[in-house]
């Protein structure tokens, strides 16, 4: 078992796709792995896996949440950090922070059109922390 961490930049709400980065530090263990865990050590961004081959799907997911989980809700008691502070707590409950993938042939063995997500859920640019067990 290993055990490393990831950062990465976000620029604005919204997602990065890292499959590639995660293989990357797959293929680099040098060991036979079975298993990859990602957790992102944060409570407003989360993981996510969906359908890499059409942008589209991103933009629809970021609609859907405009839609059910506002920003700057008058029902919310939290927003220390502006109007998007409780709304993206809300949205990684919803979304999740941690994703065990089984690795195939030295790869997530993730399906044919599916890719593994960082969702930012806060405006600006933040440094996001990943966490990554290979067993």
């Amino acid at each position: 078992m290993s055990q490393q961490q990831l950062f990465i930049k976000t620029h604005q709400r919204g997602v990065v796709e890292i499959t590639q980065k995660i293989n990357g530090i797959i293929v680099k263990q040098g060991q036979p792995v079975e298993l990859c865990h990602v957790f992102i050590a944060h409570t407003s961004a989360s993981l996510m896996i969906t359908g890499s081959e059409d942008s589209d799907i991103l933009l629809d997911v970021e609609d859907y949440f405009q839609k059910i989980v506002t920003d700057a809700d008058s029902v919310y008691r939290h927003n220390n950090e502006g109007d998007f502070d409780m709304s993206g707590h809300i949205r990684t409950i919803l979304t999740g922070e941690a994703k065990t993938i089984p690795i195939i042939d030295n790869k997530l063995g993730l399906g044919q059109f599916q890719g593994l997500f960082l969702y930012e859920h806060r405006a600006g640019e933040n440094i996001r922390k990943l966490i990554i067990t290979l067993s």
